[in-house]
């Protein structure tokens, strides 16, 4: 095919009339090496051409393998976060069970309650009879405890040395005048750290509430000395225990400006409390 197209470019002539005069001609002769050599830079750039193309046609079929690959990775990376997640629920639920299982939590004392709060994972040990030392004896144990219901005794007698009283409202603040205080004892099954925080009735960030109330104590002028208790907001009292036998007193506890700081603190003002539980 090659040679015919040799043999015909050989012999063919182009004839063209130039300034409109038909007796002047001019030839324009196509010889055998022109025209080879102009075919051969065709199909030259005819096979840069397609190398080209196979270059860029490879190029993106890597790009879109590579493409296929991350997607690949990106889902596998999303069912791992996704597992880690669920693995992340279960330890913290199989260490709540091993909380449970292992019997950890905090007690705490709520004064002024015959019942624990009604809140979830929180037990009631036993509730009892508030008591302490008496108010105008100065060599009376400073703080209050919460006696049970049903005490042991093993011995019959002993020396007279200290001495453990009953507990009553003094005042009008917490209850009627000379009412027995009664008390509480609760475990939060869940909790690792319990706290009294005096002057707040609610909890900081991340701790829970178990109640709140009012700050209770001695009164400052008895030779008793006595600590600082959380009286619940809504105290309740011992039936049959109105009658006056003294003994460890509970009064309200006002704030008194000086070196406590005023403001943020307001003279003479009653002073709230919570206390706070953390898992």
């Amino acid at each position: 095919m090659k040679f015919l197209f040799q043999c015909i470019l050989s012999f063919f002539v182009i004839t063209f009339y130039v300034s409109g005069k038909k007796d002047e001609k001019r030839l324009l002769l196509i010889t055998p090496d022109v025209g080879q050599d102009r075919l051969n830079r065709l199909e030259n750039q005819l096979a840069s051409l397609n190398s080209a193309v196979q270059q860029q046609s490879q190029t993106i079929q890597q790009q879109a393998l590579t493409v296929q690959q991350q997607g690949a990775v990106i889902q596998q990376q999303g069912t791992t976060i996704q597992q880690q997640s669920t693995t992340i629920q279960l330890q913290g639920t199989e260490i709540k069970q091993l909380q449970y299982a292992k019997g950890t939590g905090s007690t705490y004392i709520i004064w002024g309650r015959k019942q624990c709060p009604n809140i979830t994972d929180t037990e009631q040990v036993y509730s009892g009879y508030a008591g302490g030392g008496y108010y105008s004896q100065s060599g009376s144990a400073p703080e209050y405890v919460c006696l049970p219901p049903d005490p042991d005794f093993q011995r019959t007698s002993g020396n007279d040395g200290g001495r453990m009283y009953g507990a009553e409202y003094e005042g009008n603040f917490f209850g009627t005048q000379d009412e027995d205080v009664p008390c509480s004892v609760c475990r939060k099954k869940t909790s690792t750290a319990m706290l009294m925080i005096p002057g707040k009735n609610k909890c900081y960030k991340g701790w829970t509430i178990e109640y709140h109330g009012y700050l209770g104590s001695g009164y400052h002028g008895y030779a008793a000395a006595s600590s600082y208790v959380c009286v619940d907001s809504h105290p309740e009292y011992l039936n049959a225990g109105v009658r006056n036998d003294e003994g460890k007193l509970f009064y309200s506890v006002v704030a008194r400006c000086g070196s406590l700081q005023c403001p943020p603190y307001h003279n003479n003002y009653p002073l709230t409390c919570v206390v706070c539980s953390k898992v």
